[in-house]
């Protein structure tokens, strides 16, 4: 007979991506969103009580804004669409930030700075987005002209490939 363990909400949560704040990044280093029907069975075998489960995702998740869960077991990295991983960045300026890079290849960082949250992409298309998302930072941070970018990066977490992730995040099509 398997025993089934059940979590309480502070341990793991589904939020809504847009809801994905710093708050749960002290949480929980690691948090994926739901993509994948298959997910739910490696997220029950970490012990979520299955119907809990299907409720909650029932609740949180929607079309137009799926839902985010923690990644309780991050050794080794699961595979998924889109993982986001708690990251230290340090600006080509000098200022220190944190934030999360989305996925090892860093395609996406967001920075969190009081209760903001600043998002750059490496897609060609974001690049209005990205020079919003800066020029916001920029007020907030009073940083003048000072470089934001190249976004030196690192996390406390191994990669697929077994190598730390950690890297240059060069620039967001429209930023700096």
């Amino acid at each position: 007979m398997a025993i089934t363990r059940t979590y309480p909400p502070d341990v793991f949560t589904l939020v809504s991506m847009s809801q994905l704040s710093k708050r749960h990044f002290d949480l929980h280093p690691i948090w994926s969103e739901h993509y994948d029907y298959d997910e739910r069975e490696e997220i029950v075998s970490w012990g979520v009580n299955r119907e809990w489960l299907e409720r909650e995702l029932d609740r949180v998740h929607d079309a137009s804004d799926h839902s985010a869960y923690p990644i309780l077991r991050p050794y080794p990295l699961p595979y998924r669409m889109h993982i986001y991983v708690k990251a230290r960045f340090v600006t080509a300026g000098g200022m220190r930030l944190v934030g999360y890079v989305m996925n090892e290849d860093a395609f996406v960082v967001t920075l969190f700075l009081g209760d903001g949250a600043y998002t750059f992409s490496r897609h060609s298309a974001l690049g209005d987005l990205n020079g919003q998302s800066l020029r916001a930072l920029r007020r907030t941070i009073g940083c003048g002209d000072d470089p934001i970018f190249p976004l030196r990066y690192d996390t406390d977490f191994f990669g697929l490939n077994d190598a730390l992730i950690a890297g240059t995040f060069t620039t967001a099509a429209g930023a700096d």
